[in-house]
């Protein structure tokens, strides 16, 4: 065997060690990101108006096929029309 034969025995094993390794390693990286994230909000650190569902608006009364008027949105109270809330527990 010629030095350029061992030195590719070699690198071939490493490669072989890091494909197999690579698995193993991914998945400790998306487990040490996924501790990392606010469990509430997923780190988006807002909360959507579960009353508006995060529109800010809030539309009253019901729509009839037979009347031909409109439905009035208004802003929504719980949220001030914003839509969403900050995370009580990553926005403190």
């Amino acid at each position: 065997m010629t030095a350029s034969e061992i030195a590719g025995s070699g690198f071939g094993a490493l490669l072989l060690i890091a494909a197999l390794a690579a698995p193993k390693v991914d998945s400790f990286a998306a487990r040490s990101q996924r501790r990392s994230l606010c469990e509430e909000c997923g780190g988006v650190t807002k909360l959507a108006c579960l009353k508006c569902k995060g529109h800010g608006q809030v539309t009253e009364g019901l729509f009839s096929a037979l009347s031909s008027e409109p439905r009035e949105s208004t802003p929504c109270l719980a949220c001030k029309g914003r839509g969403q809330f900050p995370c009580p527990s990553c926005s403190k």
